[in-house]
């Protein structure tokens, strides 16, 4: 069972790094895009420091604002780089560069071979009712265009639809997908640009933008609603930064991932995972 990573990194070279060493195998594949908005200093360090691993490629830098498109679409070329890469895969998991594992690279392995056809995505048609009284359709519905590299965004308040007539889906942005479903997005995705396009004015797209793709696909009937990782949504402002005394629920929660973590403050709590996961080995 060969897994490939898209790995979204934008800080913490060494935490990044220490995913890297955690995830890479010989039968795996990762491809790690780095934010061009930070200090190239992240990208060199994480280049010179994953040399060492095996099947980890880079891919072209493009800055990545939170809530925009621009994640959406390092994704999709994570994606297409694994899929033409020299290591074929059988399963794409996308992270972040803070997230961790909380199994063993063998036991992930074991998982997803046992998974068959099966994909994990959170999802919900929308209207969703853990996206607020609208459901999240202004997100959607509305023009959102950001302006410059900040957070600050104009919206138009016309309504507009899905192209195609497809039902919109949304729920949490981390999701594995099989490789048939993984290439099934990212031809949809090139054949399709007035799709694109629209999704190009949503806001916080990465989290409806695949979702919708999938659930209005082959692929939909063997779509797992679930996610594989553990999140606490619970804290203000949410996720949380998870930490040593969430250690027992982490381990006990059957997930294969967790985020986010942050290593310059908790970096006990990777220890603690680190022991864990040689154990579990």
């Amino acid at each position: 069972m060969r897994i490939g990573y898209v790995v979204l990194a934008y800080k913490s070279p060494a935490q990044v790094l220490r995913l890297l060493r955690r995830i890479a195998d010989p039968s795996s594949a990762i491809a790690v895009h780095v934010d061009r908005s930070t200090d190239d200093t992240l990208s060199r360090e994480l280049s010179r420091g994953a040399s060492e691993l095996e099947n980890v490629s880079f891919i072209d830098r493009r800055r990545t604002p939170w809530g925009s498109f621009a994640l959406v679409d390092a994704t999709l070329r994570g994606m297409a780089s694994l899929e033409a890469g020299a290591v074929p895969v059988d399963y794409v998991i996308v992270l972040t560069g803070q997230d961790y594992p909380l199994r063993s690279r063998t036991a992930i392995e074991r998982f997803v071979a046992g998974a068959g056809a099966r994909s994990f995505v959170h999802h919900s048609p929308l209207p969703y009712d853990g996206w607020g009284s609208d459901g999240g359709l202004r997100r959607l519905e509305k023009w959102h265009y950001r302006v410059g590299s900040r957070r600050y965004h104009l919206t138009v308040p016309w309504t507009r639809t899905v192209p195609g007539g497809l039902q919109p889906f949304g729920g949490e942005a981390y999701w594995s997908l099989t490789s048939a479903a993984a290439a099934y997005v990212v031809r949809f995705a090139r054949e399709n640009r007035k799709f694109v396009r629209f999704f190009q004015h949503v806001l916080i797209p990465d989290e409806m933008f695949f979702h919708t793709i999938v659930m209005n696909s082959p692929f939909r009937d063997e779509v797992v609603n679930d996610t594989l990782h553990y999140v606490d949504w619970e804290a203000d402002p949410a996720p949380a930064l998870l930490t040593a005394d969430r250690f027992e629920r982490m381990v006990g929660s059957g997930k294969l991932f967790a985020r986010k973590f942050d290593a310059a403050t908790n970096e006990d709590v990777l220890d603690m995972l680190d022991e864990h996961i040689e154990r579990d080995a």
